[in-house]
């Protein structure tokens, strides 16, 4: 079995940030391995992602059709074992979504094979595949050797750059028929109310409120902030817990890990599950007023104070014109 089989993922008939990264991640194996780079995308309208996502691969397998909308996750592994079942890779990658995280272990306890998930580095030595991810909550970074047929990993979202355009090869399209017997079966979908401003995993400035603000009536604070840098609003999970915003806006292991350029954490502590959702931001704020909070070990600036005190005044000098 030869070849890097990466898989892309659709949202809305579009192909996503992610898809293009972990191409970006495949070809680096492949080229270590010397092995060829496969492409395969699986949805209901394949147009224009195909478009966007044929560029450098030496095939690229599509998998259509109505069935795979709404998503479930059977559909999705009866398509997965098609394109494997092809192109026998030795290596195959996934984005690491929150329907990936659904499904994927399920095929690779299906095909018998390993999986790491969730992973930020892979390298290759020898013919050996060695992936990098955090563990223990991100406080630690463990590496891996996937075994098995093929080996099988999910790549974090912000760690690779995505690949820029290059000549696509064959474009090879896969009849696979819907599962007859579904387990699940989707009766309704609920479309959430749209967030305004910019979508919390793809932002490149994040303003964070924890349980430290006191309550709901003083969320304003982070809101306003968040409106004064064009950022978008994110929470710890006590905030979200709490039904003071929407789990949507959660960061953390359990939520979204970001990969913004700014971070920053008001009243925040520092729980372990969140540190390592903010492990991939490149520059940490944090404000509190308890010096020994642990968000201060992974602050790149700190704050001991009353954010009441603090955010206004920052907010204020934003706004003053710059000489």
């Amino acid at each position: 079995m030869v070849g890097v089989l990466v898989f892309g993922d659709m949202a809305g008939g579009k192909l996503t940030p992610a898809s293009l990264e972990v191409a970006a991640a495949g070809a680096g194996l492949a080229d270590a391995l010397g092995e060829p780079l496969l492409g395969a995308l699986i949805g209901d309208d394949l147009v224009a992602g195909s478009e966007q996502f044929r560029g450098g691969f030496s095939s690229l397998y599509l998998v259509e059709g109505k069935h795979y909308r709404p998503y479930t996750a059977h559909a999705c592994i009866s398509a997965v074992q098609a394109v494997i079942k092809a192109c026998s890779p030795s290596v195959a990658l996934f984005p690491h979504t929150l329907e990936t995280r659904e499904w994927v272990p399920r095929l690779a306890a299906r095909l018998n094979t390993g999986l790491v998930m969730d992973c930020t580095v892979l390298a290759a030595e020898g013919k050996e595949l060695v992936v990098t991810k955090p563990i223990y909550g991100g406080g630690v970074l463990g590496e891996f050797v996937i075994r098995g047929t093929p080996r099988m990993a999910t790549i974090r979202a912000g760690v690779y750059g995505p690949r820029s355009a290059t000549p696509g090869g064959e474009v090879v399209r896969l009849d696979v028929t819907a599962p007859q017997q579904a387990r699940v079966t989707v009766l309704e979908e609920a479309a959430a109310a749209a967030a305004s401003g910019p979508k919390l995993k793809d932002a490149k400035i994040v303003v964070s409120g924890g349980r430290g603000l006191g309550g709901r009536d003083n969320w304003h604070f982070i809101e306003e902030t968040a409106a004064a840098l064009g950022a978008a609003v994110g929470c710890s999970r006590p905030v979200a817990d709490s039904g003071w915003v929407s789990t949507s806006h959660q960061v953390g292991l359990s939520g979204i890990c970001v990969t913004s350029d700014l971070y920053i954490a008001v009243g925040i502590s520092g729980a372990v599950q969140h540190l390592a959702g903010i492990s991939a931001a490149r520059t940490v704020v944090a404000i509190n007023v308890d010096p020994e909070a642990d968000i201060f070990t992974r602050a790149n600036y700190g704050v001991v104070g009353d954010y009441r005190e603090v955010l206004p005044a920052f907010i204020e000098r934003i706004k003053q014109p710059r000489s």
